[in-house]
């Protein structure tokens, strides 16, 4: 906790469909220790780590957001994660094992911000609050797939916004890429942000070794109409906050934002395509600013 700001940091790994494991990429495998009597891990494969817990991080979850919006000293909660509720990158997408285990959670206690990386890229969404239901389709087949739809409350781009009424999601992935570009998917028949979702675990491939996983792609998409901004222009950057926790009981506190973008220093520059180069001069890519009551109006 600093000052009036509670963060929780989770590991999502517990919960998402998409490989949640150690990925071996090789060259040779993963050798376990010999006590353990694990098998080695091959290369090109991941191990699941989903579940582990037995469900305790998500009632340990669930009793310290009660807990944090219960107390007249707690304004802003920030959860952090790795993997995404709501990213459209076509590095990895969004999970629905997440929205379905843990989006409930944010919403029932007012959690302000959801920060995330995994996508090596910069993505900000509208506050969201519930879902819409069977609005995805299935890649392979265009079959109608439940992806529980992240719902935007507003879709004005207004740059100030009210996180008591719902949650913004940030993909902060600002350590940069090993791709050429920072790629963002769009729907060409309406033009919308399109998102890929994991909407179910991965299978084992028949002739892999007992518990080993080969990494997929996302299996659906959806249109994303709760992404508010997406900067395709690098994927090095960093985001500040300043909170201000207003001046008496039950008087707005707010949060400025600013995210800054390092331009050109992908391995490719998207502007120029020429080759990048490590780039110390951040420049302001956009100012937002998030707003709630304080919760010492309810002393």
């Amino acid at each position: 906790m600093v000052g009036s700001a509670l963060f929780i940091s989770l590991d999502a790994n517990d919960v998402v469909y998409q490989d949640s494991g150690p990925f071996v990429s090789g060259p040779g495998p993963l050798v376990p220790a010999k006590s353990t009597g694990n098998p080695p891990i091959q290369p090109g494969s991941s191990i699941y780590l989903q579940g582990y817990s037995d469900g305790a991080q998500t009632r340990w979850l669930q009793r310290t957001l009660e807990e944090a919006r219960r107390s007249p000293f707690i304004d802003w909660i920030v959860v952090q994660m790795h993997q995404s509720i709501a990213s459209s990158s076509l590095g990895n997408g969004s999970d629905l094992a997440l929205r379905a285990e843990w989006a409930p959670l944010l919403d029932e206690y007012e959690v302000d911000l959801v920060v995330n990386g995994h996508d090596h890229d910069y993505e900000r969404s509208f506050p969201t609050r519930g879902y819409d239901s069977d609005v995805g389709w299935e890649a392979s087949s265009g079959a109608t797939v439940q992806t529980m739809r992240p719902h935007p409350v507003t879709t004005v781009d207004s740059r100030t916004f009210d996180t008591s009424k719902g949650t913004v999601h940030l993909v902060l992935g600002g350590g940069g890429t090993s791709d050429d570009t920072d790629t963002y998917l769009e729907d060409d028949k309406d033009g919308l942000p399109e998102a890929q979702i994991f909407t179910r675990r991965n299978a084992p491939e028949p002739s892999s070794t007992p518990g080993e996983y080969y990494r997929p792609y996302a299996d659906a998409l959806e249109d994303a109409v709760w992404s508010a901004k997406r900067n395709p222009a690098t994927g090095y950057g960093i985001g500040v906050f300043d909170v201000d926790p207003g001046r008496y009981p039950g008087d707005q506190t707010s949060i400025k934002y600013r995210y800054y973008q390092a331009l050109g220093a992908d391995p490719t520059n998207p502007a120029t395509g020429q080759k990048g180069a490590p780039n110390p001069d951040y420049t302001l890519f956009e100012t937002v600013t998030f707003h709630r009551p304080r919760s010492d109006r309810r002393r």
